[in-house]
């Protein structure tokens, strides 16, 4: 029997309103926000992940949008994952994209958990926190460059090929000595 590995997140609160649809084994994208670059980076993110993923994310501002998303978007992520029977857990990837470029080692351990070394503009470094510690991810990346844009876009690649990896389904055991990962 094939575990269906889908999540449907709703987050309303006076600042924001966020809907969720996730899938991780298809491939789709729609995202509806009022910010264009961080639409441009969910979008990035869904692409490289390859799965499928349905946002409307409307709030009163910048910030507020980004981290509630990143809360519903992390719960989203641990629910579609389940136990992670089967998971490869870690994954890793370096993306080049013009003068910068983004280092990333992830882990489906349970235990969320976000390091950065570089400079990216803290409404995203304040999602990818969140993002982790919500959905159990411990990432590590290392970011250089220059371009702003580069940088984050980049690390929203990088993170997503890493993540890519770490859940696709490679066997039938958890893959942890504790026989759990949370």
């Amino acid at each position: 029997m094939k575990v269906l590995r889908k999540a449907v997140i709703r987050r309303k609160t006076k600042e924001v309103d966020i809907y969720i649809e996730l899938d991780l084994d298809c491939r789709g994208c729609s995202i509806d926000t009022n910010f264009p670059f961080f639409k441009h980076m969910l979008e990035t993110f869904v692409k490289h992940s390859e799965i499928n993923l349905k946002i409307r994310a409307l709030g009163d501002d910048e910030h507020h949008t980004i981290e509630d998303t990143a809360i519903a978007l992390g719960i989203a992520i641990k629910k579609a994952l389940g136990e992670k029977r089967g998971i490869r857990r870690f994954g890793h990837a370096v993306v080049p994209m013009d003068e910068a470029l983004t280092i990333c080692g992830l882990d489906l351990s349970g235990r969320g958990y976000f390091v950065i070394e570089g400079d990216i503009h803290e409404n995203y470094i304040h999602f990818l926190d969140t993002l982790c510690r919500n959905s159990g991810m411990n990432a590590y990346i290392i970011i250089k460059g220059k371009n702003m844009h580069h940088k984050i876009e980049s690390c929203f690649k990088a993170i997503a090929l890493a993540f890519r990896q770490a859940k696709e389904i490679v066997g039938h055991d958890i893959m942890s000595t504790k026989g759990v990962l949370d």
